[in-house]
């Protein structure tokens, strides 16, 4: 059953009605004429700062929208590979890009936010990436460098404690870690600033997973973290500066699937073709060998447990049963058969044939 206190936080999710507004709502710093706070944390010159990839000469994200939106979702097992200095700067220039400042400051960002006054600031733990040494660092917006802030000891322990154990948050390539100050929204906004944060926050958490999905690349957003060892170990004061969510980034293992599979255009396949296929293959892995054979013109793939007939797509990719999904063959110079490629996995009969719904493993045949 929902307690009392559970009921009153659902206030932060309402705003007022215009009564309620006129009575409570006080004047805005804003409108004292108070000096709007800075947009971005100033920082010694003299600290050690990184160049990173300028936005235009990134090349990453060139995907169709649809499929990065189809095929976004969590990830929280990350390969030891580490990103280049690129991926990293498409990351920060997408969720916290400046794109323009006017005179009076205001910032327009690659993401929005309430009145263009952009509460966060980005922190990140950099374990893994080409040419950066693993330490802390801070994402400088408006001039899209990297600070140098420290080196953690033991870090991949470390930031797995303050995620209460969660793995995924110290074994990455990078952990993005957002800290709120709140006052940049206060300043103008004296009701619900705090509410508002949080539809930024949204945004901004949103912005990294598609990024992430359209250069190839895992993330997920965690809520659960230790907050004052945490914010004392980024040294932020834990009231006017805090960290309100963090995110790991790394590469995975994609899975392969018949949509991605190909690697040739489509083209005519003849009996020549197919006669080239022909031979027992086998692999290191499973005993069992298997053969292709020609029968009624027609490719076969034959072994102790299938006996399926092979659908070209190519003279070097076809396509065959519920067991086998695919196969591609590897060719020498000479165009002879040197191994192929079996995308191999289970088709569940209650499920629609779709490529989403396949558990794929591709296993390496070499012909014998």
């Amino acid at each position: 059953m929902t307690s009392d206190k559970t009921k009153d936080g659902r206030k932060f999710l309402q705003f007022l009605g215009t009564e309620d507004y006129e009575k409570e709502v006080s004047e805005s710093d804003q409108q004292k004429k108070v000096p709007r706070p800075l947009a971005q944390k100033p920082y010694p010159k003299d600290q050690q700062v990184k160049d990173l990839v300028p936005p235009d000469q990134i090349k990453l994200g060139q995907v169709p929208f649809l499929n990065v939106l189809n095929s976004r979702k969590s990830r929280r097992k990350f390969k030891e590979d580490p990103l280049s200095l690129e991926e990293l700067s498409f990351l920060l220039w997408c969720t916290q890009g400046v794109k323009k400042q006017t005179t009076n400051f205001y910032m327009f960002r690659t993401v929005p936010s309430a009145g263009a006054l952009h509460p966060f600031e980005t922190y990140l733990y950099i374990n893994h990436v080409e040419g950066l040494e693993p330490g802390l660092y801070r994402y400088l917006a408006v001039e899209h460098k990297l600070l140098f802030l420290k080196t953690i000891d033991d870090a991949v322990n470390t930031f797995t404690t303050l995620a209460y154990g969660q793995k995924f948050g110290g074994n990455c390539a990078v952990l993005f870690m957002w800290a709120a100050i709140p006052y940049r929204l206060e300043w103008r906004y004296p009701i619900l600033p705090h509410k508002l944060i949080a539809i930024d926050l949204g945004l901004v958490t949103e912005n990294l997973y598609l990024a992430c999905e359209a250069a190839n690349l895992g993330t997920v957003a965690i809520g659960y973290y230790e907050q004052k060892k945490l914010d004392k170990l980024l040294d932020l004061d834990g009231t006017d500066e805090f960290i309100v969510l963090i995110a790991p980034v790394g590469k995975y293992s994609a899975r392969l699937s018949i949509k991605n599979f190909w690697k040739y255009p489509e083209s005519t396949v003849t009996l020549e073709d197919k006669n080239k296929l022909v031979g027992t293959y086998t692999n290191e892995t499973i005993p069992e060998d298997i053969n292709l054979i020609i029968e009624n013109n027609d490719l076969i793939l034959r072994s102790e447990f299938i006996d399926e007939k092979l659908t070209p797509y190519n003279k070097v990719e076809f396509i065959c049963g519920d067991f086998i999904r695919a196969i591609r063959f590897n060719l020498d110079e000479q165009d002879k058969v040197k191994s192929a490629e079996f995308l191999m996995g289970i088709r569940y009969p209650h499920i629609p044939d779709t490529v989403s719904k396949f558990l794929d493993l591709v296993f390496l045949f070499v012909l014998k």
